[in-house]
């Protein structure tokens, strides 16, 4: 099996630009590939256009070379280490041929980082199963919805995959209610120091991204942002700053209603609970500063 790759490299492709526009790509055109190669965020339009036209010239440049859809690809290549890269080519072979017809994929932090505690081999079914440990390895069951994941649009940047990644839209149902029931579940398990608080901040900070409109990111900017939280005395405080930041940057204000109710749900609760006054109140307080700062 062939390695492939189907990403291309931002420093060559500048250096290549005169011999590119306007001949194969018009300057627009060229902008666009620049910003999908950066995972700069692109509007529903631009991607449109960039799978109408810009996709379908690389396909064909790609077919005059003699690359084939199939093999294995890298994706975020510039930031694995080389001899993960070599060695993950290796498993996902060989859980290629342990998961016949199936998309197989290969991310987290075995690829970039130093220490990693187990590899993550990702594998899409039809079916829903139960994950597994096969050793060092940890078997994650995606079913085909994944694809249209906020999850998946970060895993995706950065892992290598059996089969061409398309360009993922998402259709999750990512919302303001949806967010402030996130950061709530957050706040419990930063309270409670809950063992899988990395996981629920992960999320956090996903939807975040995306509702604030900002790029989406990857694997290995998610870990680092999970850490550089977690490891603060207070990281609640950085967590209600985001709060503001996201609902103030990306949330319509005739959608506040949802915060208003929030806020009057806590505070009811905090009469109900004298005793954790104090835990409700720091809730409160970045949606009370939402409204304020939003007039």
């Amino acid at each position: 099996m062939r390695k492939l790759q189907f990403n291309l490299n931002l420093q060559y492709l500048k250096e290549k630009k005169a011999d590119l526009v306007p001949t194969l790509f018009t300057e627009h055109q060229f902008q666009l590939l620049e910003k999908k190669l950066t995972h700069k965020y692109l509007s529903p339009s631009e991607k449109n256009e960039f799978s109408r036209t810009i996709s379908r010239k690389m396909k064909a440049i790609y077919a005059l070379m003699g690359y084939q859809e199939e093999g294995i690809l890298i994706y975020g290549e510039n930031k694995m280490r080389k001899d993960r890269v070599d060695r993950g080519m290796k498993y996902l072979q060989r859980f290629s041929r342990k998961f016949k017809n199936k998309h197989v994929l290969i991310s987290g932090s075995f690829l970039y980082s130093k220490d990693y505690n187990d590899i993550d081999v990702f594998v899409v079914s039809k079916y829903d199963k139960d994950d597994l440990k096969l050793g060092k390895f940890h078997i994650n069951y995606l079913d085909e919805e994944v694809y249209h994941s906020l999850f998946f649009s970060s895993l995706q940047m950065l892992c290598l995959s059996n089969r061409r990644i398309r360009d993922t839209i998402v259709t999750e149902k990512i919302t303001l209610d949806t967010f402030l029931s996130l950061y709530q579940e957050l706040g419990n398990d930063l309270a409670g120091e809950f063992k899988g608080v990395d996981k629920t901040l992960r999320e956090f900070l996903l939807q975040a991204a995306y509702l604030a409109k900002r790029d989406v990111p990857d694997s290995a900017e998610l870990r680092h942002e999970v850490k550089s939280i977690l490891r603060t005395k207070k990281p609640l405080e950085l967590v209600k700053k985001m709060v503001v930041e996201c609902i103030l940057l990306g949330v319509e204000k005739e959608t506040f209603s949802t915060i208003k109710k929030l806020i009057k749900s806590y505070q009811e609760i905090i009469q109900e609970y004298p005793q954790h006054e104090n835990y409700y109140k720091q809730m409160i307080e970045p949606l009370q500063e939402v409204i304020a700062l939003a007039g």
